[in-house]
């Protein structure tokens, strides 16, 4: 009795290895919907599009971009979180999405860690102290100086709490040791037209959203968050080099399933992302407005999200920062 027990747990589990192979390697058969918590023409909107496209064309399968926007990238995360485990429903996230949001919010209905499997990081993305042109902030140390001088004077702007623009200035309002007042918006748009008109003098960006108003004059370049300077604007300083030597922030965005997908499903979806992204026009387009393209595994991308929800959850709280 034992022995034939054995044996059919044996066939089962050989049958379903074998149902999860073929299943992988027919995958996809069928539209891909990846989930973007950001607004048409934002710059997590514009890689993944750019990607997905790409996808699109070496599988033979349509993928079809999903914005889902609100609450701080919370509606499109609970989504896919709760979407089936197969591949088929994928969520471009950022790193405040996966790693500020648990410190953020008490009820977070869904966990970075335990509902989604990584998939791979697309890039990093070196973000942008932009003032407006109107403003009396020209420099690094300027902006630093006015803070001083009138603490809590000067407003700035981002998409939202916890965004990747608003870490990124309370990173540099820690180290400046000044004090600025957030007025957040909902959106990139608002918030760029808010200091292009000169309504807010300041905030962090994302470079491919200001490259053309810097060139047009309607806004002023401070600083390139990043550690070294960006290959798409070489002659840009980074933040460090315009007067807060200790300054170095990069945001990130990448592609998550759902958990419980299949590794096999996993790693087919690393390998046709990862080659979208090594297409020559796909790496020139996105190259040129500022994204360092990346492509690392689901093992290596997954480190950094657990790496970086101690990170920023330690800045969040250490800011004090507060949802709306």
């Amino acid at each position: 009795m034992l022995r034939f027990c054995l044996k059919a747990l044996l066939s089962t589990l050989l049958i379903g290895a074998l149902a999860s192979a073929g299943f992988a390697q027919s995958f996809p058969d069928r539209p891909i919907k990846l989930v973007i918590p950001f607004g048409a023409g934002s710059a997590v909107d514009t890689i993944g599009r750019t990607i997905a496209t790409q996808v699109a064309l070496q599988t033979g399968q349509s993928v079809v971009v999903d914005n889902r926007t609100g609450a701080n990238g919370i509606i499109a995360a609970e989504m896919v979180a709760r979407s089936p485990a197969d591949g088929y429903t994928l969520l471009m996230p950022n790193d405040g999405i996966m790693a500020a949001n648990p410190v953020l919010y008490a009820k977070l209905p869904y966990d970075p860690l335990r509902d989604f499997t990584a998939v791979t990081l697309t890039s990093t993305v070196p973000l942008v102290l932009i003032a407006s042109a109107g403003s009396s902030v020209r420099s690094v140390p300027e902006l630093i100086a006015l803070s001083r001088a009138k603490p809590g004077s000067i407003d700035f702007t981002s998409t939202g709490v916890g965004s990747a623009q608003h870490l990124a200035m309370e990173f540099f309002i820690e180290l400046a040791g000044i004090k600025m007042n957030h007025v957040p918006h909902k959106a990139m748009g608002p918030a760029l037209a808010d200091v292009v008109a000169g309504t807010i003098p300041v905030m962090f960006s994302g470079m491919s959203n200001v490259m053309g108003f810097v060139k047009e004059g309607k806004l002023r370049m401070l600083g390139v968050s990043a550690p070294k300077r960006s290959s798409a604007a070489p002659d840009w300083p980074t933040i460090a080099e315009a007067g807060l030597p200790q300054y170095a922030y990069t945001a990130w965005n990448g592609i998550v399933a759902p958990a419980g997908t299949p590794p096999e499903v996993i790693r087919k979806l690393h390998a046709e992302i990862s080659r979208a992204m090594k297409d020559p026009a796909v790496h020139a387009k996105l190259s040129g407005i500022g994204f360092e393209l990346v492509g690392s595994g689901p093992d290596e991308f997954g480190d950094l999200i657990r790496r970086d929800v101690q990170r920023l959850g330690a800045l969040v709280k250490a800011a004090g920062i507060q949802p709306n």
